[in-house]
C-alpha cells in the first residue's frame, strides 16, 4: 500500500506540473486549496457509547482537467489533519471496562514482547491523525454567467494514513490493584488505525474568474466513509494479534477488542486555480 501511495503521489506531481504549464483556462488548471470542517464517526460496535464531532483541517493542491465545456475531472494531493474522540461504554453488559497495557509512549499489542510499564483503564479516547488524500471526482459545471459559474462534484476521497496519536482518559492500576485517575497523553498506537480510508461524496460550489485565467473557488461537501477507521482484522494469523484494548473475563484472562466506526466529513473549501 505504501508503494502504491508513493507511485500515486509521483503521478499527481507530474499531473500538476503539466497543469501549471498548460493552465490557460482551457484544458488544465491547477492551484492550491484550503479547507476546514467537521468529521463524524458512526460506531460499528457497542463498545463505543458516544462520539463527539471532530475537527478537520485540509491543505493541498488540486487540478481540473476539462473533458468538455461542462464536464471536468478533479484530482489533487491534500493533507487532512483530523481530530475525533470516543467515550467507551464500560459496562458489564458490554464485557466490562476496557484496558490497555503500555510502555513509555506506546500502547502494547496482543503479540508484544518486552517489559510493560503498567495497565490503564480507558474511559475516553481522543485521536489525532494525518492523512494524505487523493480526491478522484467528476465535476459538472455550468457555462460562465458573466464571471461566475456553478458546479457540482461527485466522487471519492482516497486517504492514506501518515501518522496517528492518541490521548486516553481513565485510571491507572496501582500495585494494590486500586484505580488512580489519570491520563496517557500523546501515545503511539501501532497498527490501530487502517492505512486506507475511503469516502464517497458530493460537493456544490461556485467559481469566480476574477483575473485572466485565475479563479477563486468555494465549495461545501459531505463525504460518507465506506471503510473502517480502525483495523478490524489481519491478512494472516489471528485477527486480534494487532489489538491493544482488552477486557478481563471471569477467569481474569484477556479478551482483546477493537474500536470500530465509519467516518463522515463535512468540508468547506476555498481554492485558487491558475
Amino acid at each position: 500500500m505504501k508503494k502504491l501511495l508513493i507511485l500515486t503521489i509521483a503521478a499527481s506531481t507530474v499531473f500538476f506540473s503539466h497543469a501549471q504549464e498548460d493552465g490557460d483556462g482551457k484544458k488544465l488548471k491547477g492551484g492550491l486549496t484550503l479547507g476546514t470542517g467537521l468529521n463524524f464517526n458512526n460506531p460499528e460496535t457497542n463498545l463505543i457509547a458516544e462520539t463527539g464531532a471532530g475537527l478537520d483541517f485540509v491543505i493541498g493542491m488540486l487540478a481540473d482537467y476539462q473533458l468538455s465545456d461542462n464536464i471536468a475531472i478533479t484530482s489533487g494531493l491534500e493533507f487532512d489533519f483530523t481530530r475525533f474522540s470516543y467515550t467507551f461504554a464500560n459496562s458489564f453488559q458490554n464485557g466490562g471496562p476496557l484496558f490497555v497495557e503500555y510502555s513509555d509512549k506506546e500502547l502494547l499489542r496482543n503479540d508484544h514482547e518486552g517489559a510493560s510499564d503498567g495497565i490503564f483503564r480507558v474511559d475516553e479516547r481522543r485521536t489525532r491523525a494525518i492523512y494524505a488524500t487523493i480526491p478522484t471526482m467528476i465535476k459538472f459545471q455550468t457555462n460562465y454567467m458573466g464571471y461566475v459559474r456553478y458546479f457540482g462534484r461527485f466522487g471519492l476521497r482516497n486517504s492514506f494514513l501518515m501518522r496517528s496519536r492518541g490521548d486516553f482518559e481513565g485510571a491507572f492500576i496501582n500495585q494494590e490493584l486500586e484505580f488512580e485517575e489519570g491520563e496517557l497523553d500523546d501515545m503511539r498506537m501501532p497498527r490501530d488505525m487502517s492505512f486506507y480510508k475511503g469516502a464517497a461524496g458530493l460537493s456544490l460550489g461556485a467559481e469566480w474568474n476574477f483575473a485572466g485565467s485565475t479563479a477563486l473557488v468555494g465549495e461545501i461537501g459531505y463525504y460518507y466513509g465506506f471503510t473502517d477507521v480502525h483495523r478490524t482484522g489481519t491478512l494472516f494469523g489471528d485477527d486480534d494479534k494487532n489489538y491493544s484494548m482488552f477486557q478481563f473475563n471471569q477467569s481474569l484472562e484477556r479478551n482483546y477488542r477493537t474500536a470500530s466506526s465509519l467516518p463522515g466529513q463535512l468540508l468547506l473549501k476555498i481554492s485558487v486555480l491558475f
